[in-house]
């Protein structure tokens, strides 16, 4: 496996060459934040500026979610690793981008890990893939070898409660929820301007911070993203009270890939699974 170090410094050469050559008016990646330990998101239009990109065990943003922000056809180059890459493969197949406006810079990689614990998080929040699905530059070698389990190998333990236990669980973390909507900033997929949250005409959920507030919030923003999750872990990261919303995420998208044999963001050819029907499709989504 390339080494971290070797990574940062091929992402600073190709950033510098791509914003010198005039090929891309920005790059989307990670810069130096208070420490080490917490390098931040950064976008740099000036090829002096590549000198000021990070890359380490702890650059788990996923950079995707900056790209929707962008006029239509700007030329950007972003930094993907695994789920990131599946996110810009969503984004493409939902037309919130162009693959011909994109430079992907491919960063093969495990070991990342949480900012605020310094766990390795390969096994629950990085789709347990090393490799990016998708891109245009490696910055490293592909890893090959990889064993990192089924990405749904965390959800054993919820699995094995009752109905009654599940709820119970959930609703008691719903209940610590302070409707902050750091998890919708930070997740790739939710993008849409205005969020069904903020509309007043209709006013579709209670905007004050009470438990059926908090709990309507979720659920709704779990079912739109049914299919859509690429298991990035950005919205459990970014949760100040640390609810694991990351576990339901997975609930759900472990549901779709067996009802559509489709997980979300791995081939751009797809179309996303809840607007695409087939004759194959299972019917137990309507029971």
């Amino acid at each position: 496996m390339t080494a971290m170090k070797t990574i940062e410094e091929n992402l600073k050469k190709e950033a510098k060459q791509l914003l010198e050559s005039g090929e891309v008016a920005v790059v989307i990646a990670y810069g130096r934040g208070f420490d080490e330990n917490h390098p931040m998101p950064c976008a740099i239009t000036k090829a002096e500026e590549s000198e000021g990109l990070v890359f380490n065990e702890y650059c788990t943003f996923n950079l995707a979610r900056y790209l929707p922000k962008y006029p239509p056809k700007t030329k950007i180059a972003i930094a993907v690793k695994a789920a990131d890459s599946r996110a810009v493969v969503q984004l493409i197949q939902e037309e919130k981008v162009r693959k011909e406006d994109l430079v992907l810079l491919g960063i093969p990689v495990t070991g990342m890990k949480d900012q605020k614990t310094g766990e390795v998080i390969d096994n629950r929040t990085t789709c347990n893939l090393a490799n990016p699905v998708i891109h245009d530059i490696l910055l490293g070698e592909e890893i090959h070898g990889f064993k990192g389990g089924s990405p749904y190998d965390v959800l054993a333990k919820l699995e094995a409660m009752s109905e009654d236990e599940r709820w119970a669980f959930w609703k008691k973390e719903f209940e610590r929820c302070t409707r902050c909507f750091a998890c919708r900033k930070a997740c790739p997929m939710c993008y849409c301007d205005p969020c069904f949250m903020d509309a007043s005409r209709p006013r579709w959920a209670d905007k004050s911070p009470t438990p059926d507030g908090h709990l309507m919030y979720h659920l709704t923003r779990f079912y739109h993203l049914a299919g859509r999750c690429v298991d990035c872990g950005e919205c459990s990261r970014a949760c100040p009270v640390d609810i694991p919303l990351y576990l339901f995420h997975k609930k759900v998208a472990k549901e779709c890939e067996a009802l559509f044999q489709q997980s979300a963001g791995m081939k751009i050819e797809d179309k996303p699974a809840m607007v695409n029907y087939g004759n194959q499709d299972s019917d137990e989504m309507l029971k």
